[in-house]
């Protein structure tokens, strides 16, 4: 299923990482430089598998597989925190 932010988050990039604030207010998020990285890329609808397509490069230590798993993983957190949406277009 393809992922986008929500429209109602708040963040800012220091450095190479992203802070981000929910939508009720409430929770201040600080992302490592990965997750950071797949938190950009959302500016528009993606897929876990097309996300790590695009990032393998830029990461050492893992392969596609594992690295789908684990954005997949990552999204899905971030769904329950309200940060990023199902596109619906899946």
């Amino acid at each position: 299923m393809p992922f986008r932010r929500a429209d109602d988050v708040l963040f800012e990039l220091f450095e190479d990482r992203a802070v981000l604030l929910d939508p009720a207010g409430t929770e201040l998020l600080t992302l490592n430089p990965m997750g950071t990285l797949v938190w950009q890329a959302l500016d528009e609808a993606h897929e876990a598998s097309t996300l790590a397509e695009r990032l393998l490069p830029e990461v050492r230590g893992v392969t596609g597989e594992q690295l789908q798993h684990d954005i997949q993983a990552f999204l899905l957190e971030l769904e329950d925190l309200g940060l990023v949406v199902d596109d619906g277009t899946g």
